[in-house]
């Protein structure tokens, strides 16, 4: 079992190297730094954050995060808006702008899926998609922190 485990994982790396690989220079054009972009992802899946949460969610200082927000609003792609209830907080919120190039960075490496994907037969998607499906419902089960049953 365990030698079944580390050739998947091997197997993953390859892919995702490959994927890495083909979508490399469009993560190398943007102009934002790893913590900016981190940011960026972290706002958007949360809809809204303030800095303190974004603070802790992306594991910086509250201090770091200011100007980290700071940049990603001068460059349009998050707003902050004040909250009405309590001016000591402020809401963080990607706007359209950095929506749409997480959006496109998403769609970007599932472009390159797919044209991994289009290689194989009927038959082997069928297995891929199947093999797939279990481990994400693994993963979703381990978040839960549920035992694992394959029905």
């Amino acid at each position: 079992m365990e030698e079944l485990i580390a050739q998947i994982i091997e197997a993953q790396r390859r892919m995702n190297r490959v994927i890495r690989e083909r979508t490399l220079d469009s993560w190398v054009k943007l102009n934002l730094t790893i913590p900016q972009l981190k940011s960026l992802f972290y706002v958007s899946r949360h809809g809204r954050v303030n800095l303190s949460g974004l603070a802790s969610g992306i594991r910086v200082t509250p201090a770091n995060v200011t100007g980290i927000a700071d940049r990603l609003v001068e460059q349009g792609l998050l707003t902050r808006t004040p909250d009405p209830d309590d001016r000591r907080v402020s809401w963080l919120r990607a706007t359209d702008k950095g929506k749409t190039l997480i959006n496109d960075l998403r769609e970007g490496r599932a472009q390159e899926m797919r044209r991994i994907l289009d290689q194989l037969t009927e038959e082997e998607l069928s297995t891929v998609a199947r093999g797939f499906e279990l481990v994400a419902r693994a993963a979703e089960v381990s978040e839960r922190k549920e035992p694992f049953r394959n029905d």
